[in-house]
């Protein structure tokens, strides 16, 4: 149980920075702290319900399928893009010239990372009230 807990703090220290690198508008360096922080957390549910370690190998998926979460909550994290995902979706914008591609691709981490934010910050609280 005290790894569980461990990881739950480590999992705050993550959004914690996260939440530093997007306020300075480093949105991908943000959204990879916060899917870091939701693995933790996830880590840390999972051995609360199960008992075990999880395997090292484990998705996000897995770990969400595995644990007793909310649906929304669920659904956001399995429908939660990868960073690759992310800038394979933002290749697309070469149709644009260099400042329309850059606004767009700003306005898209943006919002991509206040997604990550806000489920991450949901998914602590369930985690703290929880373990």
């Amino acid at each position: 149980m005290r790894k569980g807990v461990d990881l739950l703090k480590r999992a705050v220290r993550d959004y914690e920075l996260a939440r530093k690198y997007r306020d300075a508008k480093e949105y991908v360096t943000a959204s990879i702290l916060y899917r870091k922080a939701t693995e933790k957390v996830l880590k840390a549910l999972f051995m609360k319900s199960s008992k075990k370690t999880p395997p090292s190998n484990a998705t996000i998926e897995y770990l969400a399928e595995r644990t007793q979460l909310p649906e929304d909550m669920y659904n956001g994290i399995v429908e939660m893009p990868d960073e690759t995902t992310e800038l394979f979706e933002d290749e697309g914008l070469a149709e644009y010239d260099d400042v329309e591609q850059t606004h767009m691709a700003e306005e898209k981490e943006y919002s991509r990372t206040m997604v990550k934010h806000d489920l991450v910050r949901r998914l602590l609280d369930y985690a703290e009230a929880n373990i």
